[in-house]
């Protein structure tokens, strides 16, 4: 983690080519543009895989994209691998600005990798270059690499109707029909890892696909990033789709999947990525057991009159995913969806969430969904499937001028429903929290859910707003009572007591090992930090994850603000 801010702090440095020092020239080297097709219809996307070859050691690259907007329109960016980040890209009339980085403290890039891919969608026709320069590359060191070269492809795009040219990957490519005669384009070679599948839109908007198990299992093979992706096609005007993937077959590979972590649709509805264990940890799964995933677009006029008025103009989905025609009805982390999303003049990414249709009619919000302004969509992990859509939470508190460090964070958590005001229209942000506040905001914040018969605390009874939240924390180990087998609900929570939470429950979480903080300043104060929380309140100074109220001060014994408050918990939900 601290590598990654570190390179997050040197961005600004890349954008400017202020590298202090150089490692030897990477002659040979370079990083390549590979597009999905080489032909689209007008209107449709298009996608180029960045594709390094001969890499020795490449840990981060700020890369310079020309094309030609008349003819393409960017929607996208996407990494491919883990333990990686692309940064949102700076737009500048005809060149797209993008940093790529690993985020651990692991060596380099090294032989032949994808890195990421960039989309557009076609809107002009002829013929359309894009072209990639790597303006600066660093190793895994922080060292200056020269000597790496960039490259440039061209996709045809055509208007009207086309014929189908089979890609050696397996999927398809359009050419212009014979009474507009041009010169054919040269099918790509196949991506390592992708699976480009030309859609076939029957009259009523649906696509079914059916991914052939040798093409998926080349591209298993083939692999570079321990991610397959399946790309669909010329998808303008889809309602509904299906892809069925051969479970059974993907099993039965063994040594040849191993390697692969997830399988991720990009559908042109929206994306949907799947943890292979969901496949492969499945005693259900036979020979020739079929994964179906189906993504539809939900008719507005089917849905209650009070959920179209707060969904608006956005679009609803509802998703569905079976196991020989099975429906797997409950999800732990292995799936993760993308759904589209513009953000409007003056929308802040932060208040951007997902909300859950259930069967009865009412809305939830899915508290892990977040705006990502690389790719333009919202990420969320489903715990099931059913229907969802994006949209704005249009909250707003008039007395943030005071804390205005915190306002982002207090927007976020109001905007899923963690925090709310103290009464219309104010958040009373320097007001205090009490224990029982502070760990209804946790369990809300991580949905953590409350199988426990009761709450071992004798201040803690049936009945109350908190008693789920505290029984939930008391029961995945989060909270413990005090000597007198109390929990202390209406006591101020210390800011020492908030660091334990917020430690624990980071690692409950699993995301990731934290420092123990060795190494760092301690605060002046450290002396007054009670023996059970040094280790939490050092973990999260060095994780940036709490700060002191004053240079070098942390203020242990002090109580926290409800701004306080909600900044670490912000932080916290921004890194799982």
């Amino acid at each position: 983690m601290k590598r990654f801010l570190q390179w997050l702090g040197m961005t600004s440095l890349l954008l400017i080519s202020l590298v202090p020092f150089s490692a030897a020239a990477q002659e040979g080297s370079n990083f390549q543009l590979v597009p999905s097709t080489a032909s689209v219809k007008a209107g449709e996307s298009v996608t180029f895989t960045v594709a390094g070859k001969s890499l020795a050691d490449v840990y981060g690259a700020e890369f310079e994209f020309f094309y030609d907007p008349a003819k393409l329109k960017y929607t996208g960016v996407r990494g491919l691998g883990t333990d990686e980040f692309v940064m949102a890209p700076t737009l500048d009339g005809n060149k797209i600005e993008l940093v790529y980085t690993r985020t651990k403290p692991v060596a380099g890039l090294t032989g032949d990798r994808n890195l990421f891919t960039v989309t557009f969608q076609s809107v002009g026709t002829g013929a359309a270059a894009v072209s990639i320069t790597p303006t600066t590359v660093l190793n895994s060191q922080s060292q200056l690499m020269s000597g790496i070269s960039g490259g440039s492809a061209n996709v045809s795009i055509t208007s009207g109707d086309s014929t189908s040219t089979s890609l050696p990957n397996g999927g398809s490519t359009s050419t212009p029909p014979p009474s507009n005669p041009a010169t054919p384009s040269t099918p790509p070679a196949p991506v390592p890892g992708v699976v480009s599948v030309e859609a076939t839109l029957s009259g009523k908007g649906v696509v079914n696909i059916d991914v052939d198990s040798k093409v998926l299992l080349a591209a298993a093979v083939s692999s570079l990033n321990k991610t397959v992706l399946i790309q669909l096609g010329n998808t303008a005007g889809t309602k509904a789709l299906s892809v069925t993937l051969p479970a059974g077959a993907w099993n039965q590979a063994g040594a040849a999947t191993g390697k692969v972590k997830s399988i991720t649709f990009e559908t042109g509805i929206a994306n949907v990525s799947i943890d292979t264990k969901l496949i492969e940890k499945s005693p259900a799964v036979g020979l020739n057991s079929k994964l179906q995933l189906t993504v539809a677009k939900v008719e507005p006029t089917t849905l209650p009159a009070d959920i179209r008025q707060t969904t608006g103009s956005q679009t609803v989905y509802d998703f569905s995913l079976s196991l020989d025609g099975q429906k797997i009805t409950k999800f732990n982390g292995e799936i993760k969806v993308e759904l589209p999303y513009t953000l409007a003049p003056g929308e802040k990414p932060n208040q951007v969430v997902i909300y859950y249709l259930a069967d009865d009619g009412t809305l939830e919000v899915v508290k892990n969904g977040r705006y990502n302004a690389s790719t333009g969509m919202v990420e969320f992990k489903p715990k099931h499937f059913s229907k969802y859509t994006a949209n704005y939470a249009s909250i707003a508190f008039r007395d943030m001028d005071g804390a205005v460090w915190a306002k982002e964070a207090v927007l976020g958590l109001a905007a899923r429903e963690v925090i709310q005001g103290r009464s219309e229209g104010s958040f009373v942000p320097g007001g205090d929290v009490t224990r029982a506040e502070f760990v209804q905001m946790l369990a809300q914040l991580f949905d953590l859910q409350n199988t426990a018969k009761s709450a071992p605390f004798t201040d803690v009874t049936t009945g109350t707003w908190y008693y789920g939240a505290i029984a939930s924390a008391q029961q995945a180990g989060l909270v413990q009572g005090k000597a007198d087998g109390s929990f202390g609900v209406n006591d101020r929570i210390t800011r020492e007591d908030m660091a334990v939470l917020i430690y624990r429950a980071w690692q409950l979480l699993g995301a990731g090992t934290l420092n123990s903080g060795a190494g760092i300043t301690v605060f002046q104060d450290q002396k007054l930090t009670s023996d059970y929380a040094k280790e939490a309140v050092a973990a999260l100074q060095y994780e940036g994850l709490m700060n002191g109220v004053t240079e070098g001060f942390f203020d242990p014994k002090g109580a926290s603000t409800r701004a306080q408050a909600a900044m670490v918990l912000y932080r916290l939900y921004q890194r799982m």
